[in-house]
């Protein structure tokens, strides 16, 4: 977590919106295709509309929270570390020990960290003494020092997420294509595009009041 703030701190904008092309898929033969657009204000604040702004729909992740809509009103709210945006884009914007900790809150065992080769990159992997071994863990580049695949273990159920097609945009290393699996089965492909990076965005687009009119 050291390294890897060390390397980028200061060199990511703090603010970052986007449009994904979002394939869900039921089966691997049955998928629908959305867009969503998404705004992060770093760190630790993601709001997500899904398709048309004005339909209400999407979530917002802020304060190790998630919270779901549906016609612009609140379904639930529960305790939820998004692992993916800590690791992909927090760990560089705030202090180690927050990372830390967050990861704890996890599950994630930081004590155990394996050095190896994994689809053809140098890598750590932390949380597990081997690839075999079930537990939540996640893999980072030894060389870029970014994420290449979060892993969350719950019994036996596994939820993988793949990070792939890093760019430099606008100075900022942006993994633009990622791949979300359960148990083994392809659930979810998002390919970024649109990426823009403003100066600021307004604070209320981040809480449960303001999502109803948030645009960005």
């Amino acid at each position: 977590m050291q390294k890897m703030h060390q390397k980028y701190k200061g060199k990511f904008n703090p603010y970052f919106t986007f449009d994904q092309t979002a394939v869900l898929y039921k089966s691997s033969t049955d998928s629908t295709v959305q867009v969503w657009h998404e705004a992060i204000a770093f760190p630790g604040k993601l709001t997500i509309k899904f398709d048309d702004f004005a339909a209400g729909n999407g979530a917002i992740y802020a304060q190790d929270s998630q919270y779901v809509f549906k016609d612009h009103t609140l379904q639930n709210r529960r305790r939820r570390i998004h692992e993916v945006l800590v690791l992909g884009f927090d760990v560089y914007h705030q202090p180690v020990d927050r990372t830390v900790a967050q990861l704890q809150e996890a599950g994630i065992d930081l004590s155990k960290v394996l050095e190896t080769t994994w689809n053809n990159r140098k890598v750590y992997v932390v949380g597990v003494t081997s690839l075999e071994e079930k537990a939540s863990h996640f893999i980072i580049d030894r060389e870029k020092l970014w994420l290449l695949q979060s892993v969350r273990q719950d019994g036996e159920r596994q939820s993988v997420v793949d990070l792939n097609g890093y760019k430099n945009v606008q100075g900022n290393w942006i993994a633009t294509d990622l791949t979300f699996f359960q148990d083994n089965r392809k659930t979810l492909h998002e390919v970024y595009y649109n990426m823009k990076f403003p100066k600021t965005l307004p604070a209320e687009i981040f809480t449960v009041a303001g999502f109803k009119t948030s645009r960005w």
